[in-house]
């Protein structure tokens, strides 16, 4: 199995705090009776939850905001895959991470107080399987002047009552390179396969003269969540790769120059060692390849593409043809995010006092998109998550 020289797995758990309070799981959180697209955006400490009616594509503010704790516009939110759990991440004044659990109400309101809080060391990645049954974490120990530092995969139960994590349990360590001057890499999660059997992740370093990314697919047990071993399934150097695994197809948006423009190109890989594309688009092919990055629509079928500062292009998926074609769609904001299940889209128009979100539906079928509302976001420093609630 090729691997780089700088992994090495081990089979202890280094240094991680866990702190759990006292709180009950309480009542079943109950379902909604069919899906509710949720937004959710940090403003300061208060988490404020809006709905997006599928057919007006207007927002809602719903329920009441919580306060939450850390310090105040350092803080992200992970929502569970349905949505009935939201985890809420943030340092508090000395640095230390923190991770507050909620349930959530039919709306997808998160209900004070937490369920659970943790004390993290280093919490530098969290992902759900997409049954919402295990979670996976990734924790960094610091580097005490070894310019090396400790990465560490661990796995967790999810309590579907109150989505509390239990004790966690070590998949695998990583020490990698982590020189204060510019050289060092990080463990990132990049999801699962659609049928949960699959779990990725990658070794991405920025080093002085270059970058380098590897990645690997683990399998997935599905009654323990346990992982396997990782194997390699792509590696690059040089320049940037911004990598997406879709529908069983790894979409590799390339940059291998940060100032030349109009070289960059996009790969549609199977996702298998040593696979050869069945999509390579140059600027030859579609303009918007050569331009740096996109974003890989929940489907596989659609790319959204930077044109200009403020305007996405929606590029289509011909993958029989071996082609990426324009459909001659496209929204006139810098793209935000998809809704988990493809149906919105969230374009962001900065202003000067912050940002707004403009909602637009989105036809899977015919790649039409469709104005809606829009939600204010007060500071730019402020952030916002998308969820759908089931």
């Amino acid at each position: 199995m090729a691997r780089p020289s700088l992994l090495c797995l081990v089979i202890c758990l280094t240094s991680f705090a866990l702190a759990q309070n006292a709180i009950p799981d309480g009542p079943a959180a109950q379902a909604s009776a069919t899906p509710v697209q949720v937004v959710y955006v940090l403003d300061g400490t208060s988490l404020i939850t809006y709905n997006i009616d599928p057919q007006t594509l207007y927002a809602a503010q719903v329920g009441s905001p919580i306060t939450v704790g850390g310090n105040a516009g350092y803080g992200g939110l992970i929502p569970s895959p349905n949505d009935h759990s939201v985890y809420f991440s943030a340092p508090d004044a000395q640095g230390s991470d923190h991770l507050w659990v909620y349930v959530t109400d039919s709306s997808g309101v998160p209900q004070a107080p937490a369920t659970q809080e943790m004390t993290v060391q280093g919490l530098w990645g969290l992902e759900f399987d997409p049954g919402a049954n295990f979670a996976y974490l990734v924790s960094k120990s610091g580097n005490s002047g070894s310019y090396q530092a400790t990465y560490s995969l661990l796995r967790y139960l999810v309590n579907p009552v109150s989505g509390r994590l239990s004790q966690p349990l070590l998949q695998a360590t990583y020490v990698l390179p982590d020189d204060p001057s510019g050289a060092y890499c990080g463990l990132e999660l990049f999801g699962f396969n659609p049928a949960a059997t699959t779990f990725y992740d990658a070794v991405i370093c920025n080093n002085h003269d270059n970058n380098t990314g590897t990645y690997y697919e683990r399998t997935l047990n599905s009654q323990t969540g346990a992982l396997g071993p990782d194997v390699q399934i792509y590696s690059w150097s040089n320049g940037y790769e911004d990598v997406h695994f879709v529908h069983n197809l790894m979409f590799d948006f390339v940059t291998p120059n940060f100032f030349q423009q109009g070289i960059d190109y996009v790969n549609i890989d199977p996702v298998r060692p040593n696979a050869k594309p069945l999509v390579h688009c140059t600027a030859n092919m579609l303009e918007a390849c050569g331009n740096v990055g996109g974003y890989v629509h929940p489907s596989g079928k659609y790319l959204f593409m930077r044109i200009s500062q403020d305007t996405t292009q929606i590029e289509r998926v011909e993958l029989y043809q071996h082609k990426i074609v324009d459909t001659g769609n496209y929204i006139p904001y810098q793209f935000g995010r998809f809704s988990p299940d493809g149906d919105l889209v969230y374009g962001v128009l900065n202003q000067s006092t912050g940002y707004t979100l403009q909602i637009y539906g989105f036809d899977t079928t015919t790649s039409a998109v469709r104005p809606g509302g829009a939600i204010y976001v007060p500071s730019g420093f402020d952030a916002y998550f998308v969820a759908e609630r089931y």
